[in-house]
């Protein structure tokens, strides 16, 4: 290996493995051309593997019980002052001393595994690990940027940086509005990169005297081309979500109950709320027809969007991180989105792109809309090329993971 060779440690949940964390399929392959090797340190190593760029390879770091193995007592005494810092810095966020109390044993435990695995990774990789060449890259302020958190304790010279999404972004996520080691994350990280405007909005609120470490930088998708399109008597509505509570999906059923004349909804996603909204379509009239598609790889919805016409993308969740991927996808190919105003949702939903409906929308309005979309201004080519060139303007993964590969490697 060259001695200035540039690699990339990439640090995700189960990424490549399973169907999650679909948005680094985009973004690696792009990012990856900025380095000569990239090594990737799934938490978990759970489902199929996905392909990766030629000079990127997967290490196993915490296999089966290392993951959730406690740093020892006698261990814990050797690295004391570390161990406090962290500590600490937790404890000082939590909203009432009495509920840092009643989490006292069970941060104990979260802060020992945390350092046993910051313990594994020094030890394996520590020797390798020079902060000129290696980039140190957490997908999520999550588990992995703790670890990174606490090896920057450890040793002044490491550097990382960590993405923000959703759930490891906003204190409301978190049980007892407590996101228990997000201060000790962000006090140690060089940058985090947070994925919407929203969400920058509310780490800065709270994390003031950090400001310079925080910067934008959206997720973004591949450009396809434009999808086939032609009128039709037809509603053609498309949704993409996990059926999880917060993402409201039998609400978009209940909507559509409302619409005139003949619809066709298909929905991607599976989940816990499959159930319910299985109930909400044996519910719709006959003139609604229904595809409940569960998971399907991106490379399939992709191939949807390619050869089958939809007429508008809809989305009604109740919280969002980021500028919902989904939803980029869908405009990407020209498709007007109609979308509940949460989170970074109105980053992708413009008047360039289609109709923000307020948050606590009701099923009467989104029926509405939807029972009047053929006759609105969205039903028509030329704006569904406005559409594409919004898209283009703000997410195409091209300009902006290249843009974050510059961010990175600087």
């Amino acid at each position: 290996m060259k001695a200035m060779d540039k690699e990339l440690w990439l640090f995700t949940m189960k990424f490549p493995y399973g169907l999650g964390e679909s948005y680094l399929e985009t973004e690696l392959p792009i990012v990856a051309e900025a380095y000569d090797r990239v090594r990737i340190f799934p938490l978990e190593a759970d489902g199929p593997a996905r392909p990766l760029p030629a000079h990127a390879e997967v290490h196993h770091l915490l296999p089966g019980p290392l993951m959730y193995t406690p740093l020892p007592p006698l261990r814990v005494l050797a690295i004391l002052p570390r161990f406090l810092r962290a500590w600490h810095a937790v404890v000082r966020t939590a909203p009432s001393r009495n509920l840092a109390a009643k989490r006292r044993r069970e941060l104990l435990s979260i802060l020992r595994q945390t350092f046993n695995r910051q313990r594994l990774l020094a030890k394996a990789w520590g020797e390798q690990y020079h902060p000129g060449r290696v980039t140190l890259y957490s997908y999520w302020t999550s588990d992995w940027a703790s670890v990174l958190a606490c090896w920057k304790l450890a040793d002044r010279d490491v550097r990382f940086v960590s993405r923000m999404h959703g759930f490891d972004l906003y204190a409301e996520r978190a049980e007892d509005g407590w996101p228990m080691l997000q201060a000790l994350q962000v006090e140690q990280a060089e940058r985090i990169l947070v994925a919407s405007q929203a969400g920058l909005d509310d780490v800065l609120s709270r994390y003031p005297a950090m400001a310079h470490k925080f910067k934008l930088a959206r997720l973004a998708t591949q450009d396809h081309g434009a999808g086939p399109w032609a009128p039709s008597a037809t509603l053609r509505v498309v949704s993409c979500s996990n059926l999880v509570e917060l993402k409201r999906v039998p609400l978009i059923a209940e909507a559509l109950g409302q619409v005139q004349g003949p619809v066709q909804w298909t929905h991607f996603g599976d989940g816990p709320e499959r159930g319910a909204v299985e109930a909400a379509v044996k519910g719709l009239p006959g003139n609604i027809a229904v595809e409940l598609m569960g998971n399907r790889p991106n490379s399939e919805v992709i191939g949807w969007y390619r050869s089958r016409p939809a007429d508008v993308f809809v989305h009604a969740s109740s919280t969002e991180g980021g500028a919902p991927v989904a939803m980029q996808e869908a405009a990407s190919f020209g498709i007007p989105l109609v979308a509940a105003d949460a989170g970074g949702v109105r980053e992708v939903v413009t008047a360039q792109s289609g109709i923000l409906l307020p948050h606590a929308v009701r099923p009467q309005e989104l029926g509405a809309v939807l029972n009047g979309f053929r006759q609105s201004p969205w039903y028509a080519t030329g704006a569904r090329a406005q559409v594409r060139a919004f898209w283009n303007s703000r997410f195409n993964a091209r300009q902006v993971y290249g843009a974050l590969a510059h961010e990175l490697t600087c």
